[in-house]
């Protein structure tokens, strides 16, 4: 695995602005406090709060090149050796735009529960910690005029309400 260090270095180098880095060290905070309660209250699941950072940290590097950056990431992520990272950076916005486009591929969600971490994560931070609902409120205002991202937005929103549940549940929030 790799150090913090190191995936700051590769953000910078897939030329992230310092304001999407920002982002990214925030979710990968928020991330990484959520992953560790989990730890502490269920030993036994399969959570590691450092890879959780990582993939958080890394989560929006795909954002460095043209087309959807969640599988940007992925590629971006195995093409530097981090498959293990990658497996776990999906945040699932792109699952609701290819179903409205006539593709069903659930392993655009997150499935595992240290990608559902990430994914919840972003959520909760934008440049500071929000709620999902202050989240959702703000989406919809800046996506106002994207039809498709407002329509995913809203089918989204029911599968967040649950990972949230999961999540606050398992932390003992």
């Amino acid at each position: 695995m790799i150090t913090q260090k190191q995936a700051l270095d590769l953000l910078y180098k897939h030329g992230l602005s310092q304001k999407r880095v920002t982002h990214s060290m925030g979710v990968a905070s928020f991330a990484f406090d959520l992953a560790s309660k989990i730890k502490q209250n269920h030993p036994d699941l399969p959570v590691n709060p450092e890879k959780v950072r990582l993939a958080a940290l890394l989560h929006d590097i795909g954002r460095s090149q043209p087309g959807d950056h969640e599988l940007n990431t992925i590629a971006i992520l195995k093409s530097e050796g981090l498959k293990d990272l990658a497996e776990i950076t999906i945040h699932g916005s792109i699952y609701e735009i290819m179903l409205l486009r006539g593709t069903d591929d659930p392993s655009l969600k997150p499935r595992l529960l240290e990608n559902k971490i990430v994914a919840y994560s972003d959520a909760r931070f934008r440049d500071h910690v929000v709620t999902m609902q202050e989240r959702w409120a703000e989406i919809e205002q800046r996506r106002s005029g994207e039809k498709e991202k407002i329509e995913s937005l809203h089918m989204a929103k029911s599968r967040f309400i649950e990972m949230e549940k999961e999540l606050l549940e398992l932390s003992g929030q």
